[in-house]
């Protein structure tokens, strides 16, 4: 089940494993004239395998895809922003939504994995079996020196980007998230918003991840990240204690008239909506709020980003904020 379904996961939202992979001998895809041949090579590596791989995909053209349809794949996380624009793109996705493998994104290939929840290690062996299955059919651009090339070099070396999403609404709400950022920074760990590189973290949701892919193995960067993760864990449960026991009441009614607002609005835009439904799992996992609701919180910001909610409609912008409002006032 797709990572966000079901998801009452506390800190910890989810997991991902992306490796990024280039054919040897092969133009990268900015430099490729035409992607076909190219594409067709590494489908038939998935898909006409002898493993069980080849039955657990499904391959998608997203040059027959509505920007819209494309904006929603995006928003769920299975493709990138980048593979919204230009042609020759392609992905094939796995039947329960955990893995993506993206074909003529920045290079030719980028596996992912993700799950819901704290998976480091669950997510990077699964990610190296996949791997492994398309090494048998396909001959990876690599060398000796500098591990797997890559269109950008901030990639060559592993080609792997470990990343978890966390929920920290009381290190926002107390103003230490900056130093924590800073501090990540410096230990070589990204933060960034939900949606990954250049965006902001609405709804107190941010994206940490490795920086260095060269001079360092995946091993190292799982136990790195895994590190980072626990402290970041303990020090928001230390902040959401600290809130509980001097802040109780302005927490509460924090928390109460975001869930108010949530429960009655008619209209609502997708920044107002993330922040509010922070609050509301902050609550639940307080103990302010009980766990109720048709679908989770955390899937109520999923399922009510603007393309997610168009259900591959073109809706004007009163009317996305007019149905997120409803969507949210039925499930929560």
């Amino acid at each position: 089940m797709i990572w966000y379904k079901d998801n009452n996961c506390d800190i910890v939202v989810s997991t991902r494993i992306r490796l990024a992979r280039n054919l040897d001998k092969t133009p990268f895809p900015n430099a490729l004239k035409d992607t076909k041949e190219i594409t067709a090579k590494i489908k038939d590596a998935v898909l006409g395998s002898n493993s069980t791989l080849s039955q657990n995909f499904d391959f998608i053209n997203l040059d027959t895809m509505s920007v819209i349809e494309k904006q929603a794949l995006a928003e769920e996380h299975l493709i990138s922003p980048l593979m919204c624009g230009g042609n020759g793109k392609s992905v094939l996705i796995s039947k329960d939504k955990n893995m993506s493998i993206m074909l003529m994104e920045e290079d030719h290939i980028r596996l992912q994995i993700i799950k819901k929840g704290n998976a480091l290690d669950e997510a990077y062996s699964l990610a190296s079996k996949v791997d492994d299955v398309l090494e048998e059919n396909l001959t990876y651009a690599f060398d000796a020196d500098f591990g797997y090339l890559t269109a950008c070099p901030t990639n060559t070396g592993t080609g792997m980007r470990a990343s978890v999403m966390l929920h920290l609404p009381a290190l926002t709400m107390t103003d230490n998230i900056s130093k924590i950022i800073s501090s990540a920074g410096n230990l070589g760990i990204e933060v960034r918003g939900l949606y990954g590189e250049g965006t902001k973290a609405y709804g107190a949701l941010y994206q940490i991840s490795n920086r260095a892919t060269l001079g360092i193995s995946e091993e190292q960067t799982i136990e790195r990240l895994k590190n980072i993760v626990n402290q970041m864990t303990e020090m928001e449960q230390k902040a959401r204690k600290a809130l509980t026991d001097s802040s109780i009441d302005a927490l509460t009614d924090k928390v109460y008239r975001s869930y108010g607002t949530l429960k009655y609005a008619r209209s609502m835009s997708s920044t107002e909506a993330k922040s509010l439904l922070s609050d509301v799992i902050l609550g639940q996992n307080t103990g302010i709020l009980p766990k109720e609701g048709t679908i989770t919180p955390l899937e109520c910001i999923v399922m009510t980003e603007p393309a997610l909610l168009c259900e591959g409609k073109d809706l004007s912008s009163a009317e996305r904020d007019k149905k997120r409002a409803e969507l949210i006032r039925n499930n929560i």
